[in-house]
């Protein structure tokens, strides 16, 4: 059997392919389903491991600044012992600090140099200090942790002050330790360790949002204060989540807020870290998915021959059967383990014999209409003609949806669609087991009424336009309609006429005024 032949595709085809799109497609399936389990479990890792590292290095800076500014605190002390302008003295302190500052200076209280080590730092005995940074350091008189700013030197920097008393309480001026985050600091020696290879890293913002340490120098001082992280950390915030940075790449991004020196610490990972392991994961799983797809086919492939063969004989028969109806021909003989083709095998000599009263069927499905589900122009032409042939007496009421046209303009034709299918429903709800009702076309119903009284139509008519007009239809509001009333044999004694009659009726209730029902005068 070929799997396509002339007149389509086969049926063992359509089953092979439905088999082997089942495992591809189960297949597909799981290895999405591991990938987004995989995907949220290495994102949920590393925002949890980059808001520990910053929280670690929050508590580890800030534990290195109180410590720095411990160790000025302790030199002022020793000053109080000594000249301030000993630089011999300062020289000795400095290599003992040089691990937190890259340099040490004492000012007086005007702000003039009286010592500095070592004596590469750019400032010299005597000069005098003219930053905002040292005008509020002396204005302090407290320990004081300065923003980033730029030197004299040309260095950009941040400043770690103790102020100076002398034994009687009096303000001598302040003892500075310098940071030169452009050159090797404290701060690169600390946060460093937590630069990967994967190319996670951490930065360092302070207060008015400019970067402070960052693994590329070149981006040291510069503002990053429409970063969101950055814009949550600074107002003290701790926490993770991905990210979009200002250089428009997709972080992991973890972040802590240190209190002391209200720097914000962020640790982040690119996203696209991710992407390896997922990609491994996959390679894996489709290596250990093809050692079973093969046998899948081929069983596949014989129970879609065993399926299909006898299923293709039925269908010959049945084809050669329809084409000549007036020939008989007997079945082959079928034998099948399946139930369905022996089922089938049996019902089709009936479903032949049916074959007649299918298409009696159809026939009348013909006669239905497709928006409303009402009987359609045809069934109404075949039921007048039948009763008039038959002498029976009705009544024929022709209606009209008022300012139709200006539902659809104003609601649109879907709107308007439904406002049909509403009074259909509520005209066969209304006109009772003796009527009949029609879609006669547009926005034009009809209704047959069985009954020799022209009043008993009239009544019908009247429930349905008082109901209509009394109801909020899918417009929203009330619609209404307009009615014409014929009667055969009264009015009229032919189809043809009593349409007119009715037309006429109805086009007179219009004149008046709408929503209204009019009775044919006969004329």
């Amino acid at each position: 059997m070929k799997f396509l032949s002339k007149k389509g595709i086969t049926l063992r085809f359509s089953i092979s392919v439905l088999v082997i799109s089942a495992v591809v497609l189960t297949m597909i399936i799981e290895i999405i389903s591991a990938i987004q389990v995989n995907r949220s479990s290495l994102i949920s890792s590393y925002l949890q491991n980059n808001d520990q590292y910053a929280r670690k290095l929050a508590a580890n800076t800030g534990n290195l600044l109180t410590t720095m500014r411990q160790n000025l605190i302790a030199i002022t002390a020793i000053l109080k012992r000594g000249s301030y302008s000993n630089s011999a003295l300062l020289d000795d302190l400095f290599q003992e600090n040089r691990q937190y500052f890259n340099s040490i200076f004492i000012a007086n209280e005007d702000r003039v140099i009286q010592a500095t080590s070592p004596n590469t730092s750019g400032v010299h005995q005597g000069d005098k200090l003219t930053s905002e940074v040292s005008k509020r350091a002396i204005k302090a008189k407290a320990p004081f942790i300065s923003e980033p700013y730029l030197s004299k030197s040309g260095r950009y920097i941040i400043l770690v002050s103790a102020p100076i008393f002398n034994s009687k309480g009096v303000y001598k001026g302040f003892v500075g330790g310098t940071i030169y985050l452009e050159e090797k600091n404290v701060l690169n020696t600390l946060l460093e360790e937590h630069f990967f290879g994967n190319g996670s890293y951490v930065f360092v913002v302070e207060k008015t949002g400019h970067i402070i340490f960052h693994p590329d120098k070149n981006r040291v001082g510069q503002a990053v204060s429409k970063n969101h992280v950055v814009q949550k950390v600074l107002k003290g915030n701790y926490g993770s989540e991905r990210v979009t940075n200002s250089k428009q790449h997709d972080f992991f991004a973890g972040y802590a807020f240190d209190p002391i020196s209200s720097w914000g610490i962020v640790a982040q990972t690119p996203v696209s870290v991710i992407d390896g392991p997922l990609s491994d994961l996959i390679r894996r799983m489709l290596s250990q998915s093809m050692i079973f797809l093969i046998p899948i086919l081929l069983v596949g492939w014989w129970m879609a021959s065993r399926i299909a063969k006898p299923l293709h004989m039925l269908a010959n028969y049945s084809e050669e059967a329809t084409i000549n109806l007036d020939k008989s021909r007997e079945l082959p003989e079928i034998r099948s383990s399946y139930y369905e083709v022996r089922l089938l095998y049996r019902s089709v000599r009936i479903a032949f014999q049916n074959l007649n009263e299918d298409m009696n069927q159809l026939r009348d499905e013909v006669h239905i209409d497709g928006l409303t589900g009402l009987s359609n122009r045809k069934a109404f032409d075949k039921v007048m003609d039948k009763w008039i042939n038959k002498h029976v007496p009705y009544s024929l009421v022709l209606l009209d949806i008022d300012h139709f046209k200006q539902v659809n303009d104003t609601y649109g034709h879907l709107i308007g669609d439904e406002v049909l299918r509403f009074l259909s429903r509520l005209m066969e709800e209304v006109s009772g087991e003796d009527s009949h009702v029609f879609r006669y076309g547009g926005e034009e119903f009809a209704i047959l009424v069985k009954h020799e009284e022209t009043s008993h139509a009239l009544r019908t008519a009247e429930r349905v336009r008082k109901i209509l007009a009394a109801t909020v239809s899918p417009t929203g509001e009330a619609i209404t309609i307009s009615a014409g009333i014929a009667t055969f044999p009264d009015h009229a004694l032919d189809a043809h006429e009593l349409i007119r009659q009715a037309d006429r009726a109805l086009y007179q209730s219009k004149l008046d005024g709408r929503n209204r029902t009019t009775v044919s005068d006969g004329d």
